[in-house]
């Protein structure tokens, strides 16, 4: 990794950023929502703490609005919107193509990069594996994106493909840290290369990896640390269940 892309990346997670105007969660005619319920955080806290006990919550709620984000929180929050038959699910990367002035200055977990199985967080890479082994991968269609929506935690938080999973392989996560971009695919990832883009894509050989999302617009794929939140730039964004 770069020090230019490690510098971008930490400004990102460590910067204090201005308060964006308030979107209620319920009711709502939005696709794309932040959480502004104090009683729907606290009972997304209630979920997390009595399903994975072992599991820290970073999760805040200050000036109408929740706040932090991580990889783990990000799905078992989704567990919970699912065990309630909520309207809404997390956010896809596709989902937040579709709106990247709303979250400017601030991150959004979306998905994992599976590389390889060799090199940092080879355990959960390994098992994760094992079950897109079933589905009919095999290593020589690494890399491969996997959205959070869709997956669960068991509780040794290791990552669970469930019916509702979706995945492929993704090139893109092995391009050169820092290539730039403009079109999208239908996951929202990139998709051709574009000197003249101000888009860029963050890489590393991490053998899972965390990705994430900003405004700015960049798409980060090498942080290692799933449990790592940032009380000024990390954010949930919930968005309509639709299907694909």
């Amino acid at each position: 990794m770069g020090r230019d892309s490690k510098e971008a990346y930490e400004r990102i997670m460590n910067e204090k950023l201005p308060e964006k105007p308030a979107i209620s969660i319920i009711p709502s005619n939005q696709d794309l929502q932040f959480v502004t319920d104090e009683n729907f955080y606290k009972e997304i806290c209630k979920y997390i703490r009595t399903e994975f006990p072992d599991l820290h919550n970073p999760l805040t709620f200050e000036n109408n609005l929740m706040r932090q984000s991580n990889t783990y929180i990000v799905v078992a929050v989704d567990m919970y919107l699912k065990s309630i038959n909520s309207e809404f699910r997390i956010a896809r990367q596709s989902d937040l193509e579709t709106n990247l002035q709303m979250f400017k200055g601030f991150y959004i977990d979306s998905g994992l990069a599976l590389r390889n199985l060799e090199n940092t967080n080879k355990e959960q890479a390994i098992y994760l594996f094992n079950q897109l082994k079933q589905k009919g991968f095999t290593q020589k269609d690494f890399p491969i994106w996997i959205n959070l929506r869709g997956l669960s935690l068991d509780k040794t938080l290791n990552f669970n493909l469930t019916d509702e999973s979706l995945y492929k392989t993704a090139k893109c996560l092995n391009w050169k840290n820092g290539e730039k971009y403009s079109v999208t695919d239908d996951f929202g990832l990139p998709k051709e290369k574009d000197k003249s883009s101000n888009r860029q894509i963050w890489t590393e050989k991490h053998a899972l990896s965390r990705c994430d999302s900003d405004g700015n617009p960049y798409l980060y794929s090498y942080s290692s640390d799933f449990s790592y939140s940032n009380e000024g730039g990390g954010r949930v964004i919930f968005a309509k269940a639709r299907s694909t």
